[in-house]
């Protein structure tokens, strides 16, 4: 059985190896998209888009979107250090939300409202989700019009409430059951949810990060970061 540490240590290694590979496709559109699938590794490129293409990439820089027809270089181009905005990244605190080029949050665009941030998850849905810290793990909600309590209980049977104020949309999960991967089951009196919580280690820049979460399967906070970390 492979440990924690193990599984950690595995983790950073293939993040860094995947990351020099070059940009990761967020999506694409248009005539060629077949030929870019999200969490696909790059090269450096340059790539060829034909008229209709649209491609979105996430690399060490941020989030970057190309559309065709004509050829574009994918390497990250120069820009002044995000030392501070990516370590905004890896805080498990939903209230802070990094900054890397021009930030947009998940749920700017129409459509359904998406959490804050990477790290806060989403309790709609059943996912694989991913955390640095197992024991700083926030859930959110979308409707937040009345206060709601939530039982979250793990596969050997602990459980405890989760309880979200009238106007409150971010919660923590109690001690008594965070601090560890695995399976939690979230209550609120619909079909139940299940949350598979991966622990990874932090990677060192965005491009990492990418490609640590898109290698986890925690797909939905890839595209999250990539929502955080666009560019104009």
């Amino acid at each position: 059985m492979i440990s924690i540490k193990t599984l950690g240590v595995l983790t950073t290694l293939l993040a860094a190896t995947t990351a020099m590979a070059g940009p990761l496709v967020v999506r694409a559109a248009g005539p060629s998209a077949a030929s870019y699938k999200p969490g696909q590794r790059l090269p450096d490129g340059p790539i060829t888009l034909k008229a209709g293409d649209s491609i979105v990439v996430l690399d060490a820089k941020g989030t970057r979107s190309f559309s065709g027809p004509g050829s574009f270089s994918l390497a990250a181009p120069s820009a002044v250090a995000q030392d501070v905005a990516f370590s905004d990244l890896l805080v498990q605190k939903p209230a802070r939300r990094a900054r890397i080029g021009a930030v947009r949050s998940a749920g700017q665009d129409q459509g359904p409202p998406t959490p804050p941030g990477v790290w806060a998850l989403d309790t709609r849905t059943s996912d694989t989700v991913c955390a640095i810290d197992p024991a700083n793990i926030a859930l959110w909600r979308a409707e937040t019009t009345a206060a709601q309590s939530f039982t979250v209980s793990r596969e050997d049977g602990s459980s405890a409430p989760v309880v979200f104020g009238p106007g409150q949309a971010l919660a923590n999960l109690p001690a008594t059951i965070a601090g560890k991967p695995g399976v939690l089951t979230i209550d609120a009196g619909k079909a139940p949810v299940k949350l598979t919580v991966k622990q990874v280690s932090a990677p060192t820049n965005v491009e990492a990060l990418g490609a640590t979460l898109a290698d986890a399967g925690c797909t939905s906070q890839f595209l999250r970061l990539a929502a955080n970390t666009l560019q104009n």
